[in-house]
């Protein structure tokens, strides 16, 4: 791979530009609350954390985040492998369909699975309500709020990133070495052991990790369903909301933290035990059960987790069709019209929310495809010294949960600084989809990353070495190969941020008010059909998008 230096002026115009905006709204931010949290009247002082930690009830409020965090590990990675192992290790019927349908939960937004749960089965919900019938029940037959309730929509939206990496690691188990070891007279006991357990554990303890972080920077479950079970990312709302800042930028501080411990611990096993992942032999075939009975406990389960996925997103297209009022008097919707729906194409008011969500969602987008670019490029093309600070800071905000990176935000431009070109931003319309950017760079620098990869230098040096000049080499050669990956983060980039609600919390104002605040404010204001039917709009695009985006990888991978 051949490594260029950057000695141009506009080159060089263009790193300057990328570290001063990298560095204002990451770092910047970052190390505002992090001030905030050590200042106070008398200057320098540590007593808002001593505080903090002396306080029962936050001692117990980081014991129930980490609880949360550890717990939904083991959910996920119990339900994500056992999955991984059926779909990719077992032969049945389907599977590719299957294995597709698995993916499902993390392409939609969190907060529309949270209230689908909610209105199966929550105290009133449709399968609470219908098994306390059969049963002939007096009350609910269990309690869907609290560290339970958290936990089962933590399992359905985030087991996916179990299932993606230990899928990944059976691929690449090498057939040859099972063969040996049976042939050898090792039992299945000791296959998995000796031969398996080593080729996915990589992928469970970078699966761990992810779901560790994204579990105690949850907020929609917990705020919504958590009932008296509190954890770090609701109290730090709670704290800015009763403008107590210095509080919550201690907890942001505490909570980020957490996320960082985990995130050096996955950085530090990816160097230590990097996982060879080039099949040097044949790959595994999968195995057909020849015990009858396990082959149809196999299929009733696909059968049924089919169901168990489809299930939130069908109640919230069919209730998306309710009448409101009637529904309020009866268990089950009895009127259904699509009133609903007429009130959001017809009523500005209505409308504006979704449209504002799509403008703030691409506005974001079009940010992280604009610092994604560059930043990929230098730390894979370039021998820059300052790669190391540009990887740091472009992977920086993966640590940080977004609650923490909403009140880093507020925090930074809460008064003009240089970096807002002395202005405050606190207040304005740019401040959400600010956020939104920061919270996937991440993932576009690694999509637009891997394009970069796949990019040949041999390519682009046969082209200039023919006589095509540096345009014409990127519009022929270069474009051609990254679009996809390109267009594929940015598409990524635009489903999680329609829906996002955690930082929209926070950041939110009359001028921007996104389609996840409207769905919540339409819940609170007893038109739970409406609320549906933004759902429903926001499935149906995030739908189509996420098959563009499958579409767009099988061309990369072609």
């Amino acid at each position: 791979m051949i490594r260029r230096s950057i000695r141009s002026l506009p080159g060089c115009m263009v790193i300057a530009a990328l570290i001063w905006f990298l560095t204002g709204y990451i770092l910047y931010p970052a190390l505002s609350t992090l001030k905030i949290s050590l200042t106070h009247l008398d200057g320098f002082t540590t007593a808002r954390y001593l505080d903090y930690f002396a306080t029962a009830t936050n001692l117990l409020v980081l014991k129930n985040s980490i609880v949360l965090g550890l717990l939904t590990v083991l959910t996920c990675g119990f339900v994500g492998t056992a999955l991984a192992f059926a779909v990719h290790y077992f032969e049945f019927p389907f599977k590719q369909t299957v294995d597709k349908i698995l993916l499902l939960p993390v392409m939609m937004p969190g907060i529309i699975i949270v209230y689908a749960f909610e209105q199966l089965y929550g105290e009133s919900g449709l399968v609470t309500k219908t098994l306390e019938t059969i049963l002939g029940l007096g009350s609910a037959p269990y309690h869907f709020i609290g560290l339970p309730g958290i936990l089962l929509v933590h399992t359905y939206t985030q087991y996916v990133y179990f299932y993606i990496a230990v899928s990944l690691a059976i691929r690449h188990i090498d057939l040859a070495v099972l063969e040996s070891a049976r042939s050898l007279g090792a039992s299945k006991f000791k296959v998995f052991t000796s031969v398996i357990r080593p080729f996915i554990t990589p992928a469970l303890i970078t699966a761990a990790a992810v779901t560790f972080m994204t579990g105690i920077g949850s907020f929609a479950a917990p705020s919504i369903i958590g009932g008296s079970y509190k954890v770090l990312t609701t109290q730090i709302l709670l704290a800015k909301a009763n403008n107590y800042m210095g509080i919550a930028a201690v907890q942001v501080v505490v909570l980020t933290f957490l996320s960082l411990i985990f995130f050096a611990l996955l950085r530090w096993y990816e160097k230590r035990m990097l996982f060879d992942s080039s099949v040097k032999g044949v790959p595994i075939q999968p195995v057909r059960m020849r015990n009858p009975v396990a082959r149809y406990a196999l299929y009733l389960l696909a059968g049924f987790l089919m169901l168990a996925i489809f299930l939130p997103f069908a109640t919230i297209i069919v209730l998306s069709f309710a009448d409101s009022s009637s529904w309020m008097i009866s268990v089950y919707p009895r009127e259904f019209t699509v009133d609903n729906f007429r009130a959001i194409f017809t009523r500005a008011r209505k409308l504006q929310p979704f449209l504002t969500s799509v403008n703030m969602s691409l506005l974001a987008a079009f940010l992280c495809l604009l610092v994604a670019v560059p930043a990929s490029y230098i730390i894979e093309k370039t021998r820059l010294k300052v790669r190391w600070l540009i990887e740091f800071l472009v992977i920086l905000p993966w640590a940080m949960p977004a609650s923490a990176v909403a009140v880093n935000l507020i925090n930074a431009n809460s008064t003009p600084n240089i970096f807002a070109f002395n202005t405050i931003l606190l207040g304005t319309y740019i401040l959400l989809p600010l956020g939104y950017f920061i919270n996937s760079l991440p993932i576009m620098v690694k999509t637009v990353h891997i394009s970069f990869q796949n990019l040949s230098d041999t390519l682009t040096e046969a082209s200039k070495s023919l006589g095509a000049s540096g345009f014409q080499t990127c519009c022929k050669v270069s474009l051609p190969t990254l679009y996809p990956g390109l267009l594929a983060g940015f598409l990524f980039v635009f489903i999680r941020s329609i829906g996002e609600y955690t930082t929209s919390t926070f950041l939110y104002t009359a001028s921007n008010k996104p389609v996840s605040i409207a769905m919540v404010n339409a819940v609170f204001e007893y038109e739970m059909g409406l609320s549906m039917a933004y759902g429903t709009l926001l499935i149906i695009l995030t739908g189509v998008l996420s098959l563009v985006i499958s579409r767009l990888r099988m061309k990369t991978t072609a």
